[in-house]
């Protein structure tokens, strides 16, 4: 029973993508930690945490039955769906180990409690939490039509920054204060910059089915990696300049120790189009890589390495950033 149990929990965290969930996470103990002086209570760090977790995973699942359902209205079998570089994305869908309809109940249960979450701090918080709420819901829905605009990376940028970081402020203590905010524009940009990353490794296949990424706007993958900097930079900028002026605190400023590994991810990126056999050597300094002799056996290091070092980037500054909250 307990190897089924822990079969069953691998599965879903799989079909979930929940590796992914640092990207939620980090942006969520960044805001808790800024809170903290206010003597933000456990029950509302454990229900936001949950509200955060149940979102999170369900707009993966999501993502992948839209992809799905789009591959199998074009005629195709799902044992002859291929998503290119990504080769592991709805794997245990298109295996067969849960079918369209129980993804389709799991999202919902994933967002009902979300939603459930979202009417309790309505009533103890105020209409501010369902307006946040309803723009998260919007993007969401607007989210499958997102390649026909090429924006699919800026809604997620807004969801997992400003309206996250907004909404559990605003959960644990009833305000949102402008140092929230700005700091929130750095996370959306750093998070919109590792969809961008993923998109300029899958350009091949995204051509081929006609997916508009944003980072296709720039026509070529070299553009995109010019696009892919400024991004990164402008994340940094944002930071240096309240900083400087006093809007953000100035141990703010420590998130600077990230950027060798944004200077490690526009070289491996580069390297991505210009040399196909190189060594990937993580190093302590890059964050956490987990499974990597796995990763290299299956011969997806080329594609994990660069994956890794843009989670790993908007995961440490979101981190660094929030352990600053207790040293003032």
């Amino acid at each position: 029973m307990m190897k089924n149990l822990k079969l069953g929990i691998r599965n879903f965290f799989e079909l979930t993508r929940a590796y992914s969930l640092l990207m939620s996470v980090a942006p969520w103990f960044l805001t808790l930690s800024w809170a903290q002086i206010n003597y933000v209570l456990y029950r509302d760090v454990i229900l936001t945490f949950i509200g955060v977790i149940c979102v999170h995973l369900g707009t993966n699942l999501l993502d992948d039955y839209i992809d799905v359902t789009k591959e199998l209205k074009r005629g195709k079998a799902l044992n002859e769906i291929d998503f290119g570089a990504i080769n592991n994305k709805a794997r245990l869908i298109l295996n067969g180990t849960y079918t369209l309809g129980n993804v389709t109940r799991i999202i919902a249960i994933l967002y009902a409690i979300a939603i459930l979450i979202g009417i309790y701090y309505t009533i103890t918080v105020g209409f501010s939490i369902p307006v946040i709420i309803a723009l998260s819901g919007v993007l969401c829905l607007l989210y499958p039509y997102a390649t026909k605009f090429y924006s699919g990376e800026i809604i997620v940028g807004l969801i997992f920054g400003p309206l996250l970081m907004s909404g559990t402020y605003l959960a644990l203590c009833g305000f949102l204060p402008s140092k929230i905010l700005i700091m929130s524009i750095s996370v959306g940009l750093l998070t919109a910059a590792l969809l961008h990353t993923h998109a300029i490794m899958d350009w091949e296949y995204d051509c081929s089915v006609g997916k508009n990424t944003f980072c296709r706007l720039f026509k070529t993958k070299e553009n995109a990696i010019l696009a892919l900097k400024v991004i990164v930079w402008l994340a940094y900028i944002n930071v240096i300049l309240f900083a400087t002026i006093g809007t953000l605190d100035k141990y703010t400023l420590y998130v600077l120790i990230t950027l060798p590994i944004a200077i490690e991810l526009f070289k491996s990126i580069k390297d991505y189009i210009l040399i196909k056999d190189v060594k990937f050597i993580p190093r302590f300094w890059m964050g956490p890589m987990e499974d990597w002799d796995a990763i290299c056996k299956s011969g997806m290091a080329f594609f994990m390495y660069r994956f890794y070092l843009a989670r790993n980037l908007a995961f440490l500054f979101c981190i660094i950033a929030g352990f600053t909250g207790y040293l003032r």
